[in-house]
């Protein structure tokens, strides 16, 4: 018989009452499952419910499901407002990153980038990654700049007469005009090997054999470093090389039937190995024409050059003209921006323009 602590006149309502407590054991575990169930058990049907009784209803323009938005639950809910919930933030969209705070003595100080995984170019992505660090962020901060792969900060100078001052600005665009800054960047390199057919076609061959002449040496001698005859194949590379530096030098960009997308200017520099200079892969290529193995051509493109196209391969054009003369220090040009020229070096590329990405080619040209 079951023990009671009730007394001799206990009414029959309160008999019944202390029976069923009896049960107390057996019931317990459903009642705890009815007090939990929402937190482990979600029908498809009630998701929409539970978003909005968690008030997590403002997820739903950055989050494409119910049930992304209830993963995060309680966990991004306790950290909002930190740089914690940023990152978790992320996490949903597919993305992580590191952010960086403005020295606290800017004016600036609330002001912070992230520095992404990855380069992102799409709007639609961008704006799920900008609205979620806003509803994540502190409500002191804002969220200014994303990048990767890119990331040119503003020049500070030092804390005497300069005091704090920024010169300039960082690199990056805001899409449409609003919004944080994006800046990232992606690296191409090639290695070609010049020709006789290139060097010919380009007007500066020279043939490999001893001569005190040397009648076709395209630079004055009142620049030459070395005595000629002493160092045929020093003098041969250093002509050709002075000579292909001084061409006018763009990269074509051209889709995968070969039209032109467009001509970005290039730099071309005759180059030795060294320890400094262009860094190229684990190397190094130093400017020089005092003893060069080879030309170094580069390019940047601009923000938002070649927009909305794919370019399949690049070359490089040598001693092209400009059609449009009153431009003539333009860096990008559209598809009948140059006349003449000679194009050699393409490679196989693939590239999709962004708005929000520069672009950075490299050929080295070996003799």
């Amino acid at each position: 018989m079951t023990e009671t602590l009730l007394p001799s006149n206990a009414t029959p309502i309160e008999v019944a009452l202390d029976r069923a407590g009896d049960q107390a054991p057996k019931i317990d575990p459903a009642l705890s499952y009815i007090s939990g169930w929402k937190h482990s058990v979600q029908p498809d049907d009630l998701r929409p419910y539970l978003v909005h009784e968690f008030g997590m209803g403002l997820l739903q323009p950055y989050v494409a499901t119910y049930g992304g938005i209830l993963a995060l639950r309680r966990p991004w809910c306790e950290v909002r407002g930190t740089h914690e919930a940023i990152s978790q933030g992320l996490a949903v969209a597919g993305y992580s990153g590191t952010l960086k705070d403005p020295p606290a003595r800017r004016l600036a100080w609330a002001e912070f980038q992230i520095d992404l995984d990855r380069v992102r170019d799409e709007k639609d992505d961008l704006g799920i990654i900008a609205g979620l660090v806003e509803i994540s962020r502190p409500e002191r901060s804002t969220f200014r700049r994303g990048v990767h792969g890119y990331d040119v900060p503003a020049a500070e100078g030092c804390r005497t007469l300069l005091s704090g001052s920024i010169l300039g600005d960082d690199s990056g665009v805001r899409i449409d005009g609003k919004g944080p800054k994006w800046s990232f960047g992606r690296a191409y390199r090639y290695t070609h090997v010049l020709t006789e057919d290139d060097l010919t076609a380009l007007g500066v061959w020279l043939p490999e054999v001893p001569s005190q002449l040397w009648a076709d040496m395209e630079f004055p001698w009142a620049t030459a470093t070395f005595k000629w005859a002493d160092d045929a194949a020093l003098g041969r590379r250093v002509s050709m090389a002075s000579s292909i530096e001084a061409l006018p030098c763009w990269l074509r960009f051209a889709d995968d039937g070969d039209q032109t997308i467009g001509y970005r200017r290039a730099i071309c520099r005759g180059v030795e190995q060294g320890l400094t200079g262009y860094a190229f892969g684990t190397d190094f290529l130093e400017p020089s024409l005092e003893n060069p193995i080879g030309v170094h051509v580069f390019v940047r493109t601009g923000f938002g050059d070649g927009y909305g196209s794919e370019a399949a391969s690049v070359s490089i054009v040598f001693g092209a003209d400009v059609t449009d003369q009153s431009k003539p220090g333009q860096l990008w040009l559209e598809p009948a921006g140059l006349t003449g020229g000679v194009e050699i070096a393409s490679q196989p590329i693939s590239i999709l323009f962004g708005e929000t990405v520069r672009e950075y080619v490299q050929f080295f040209l070996r003799f």
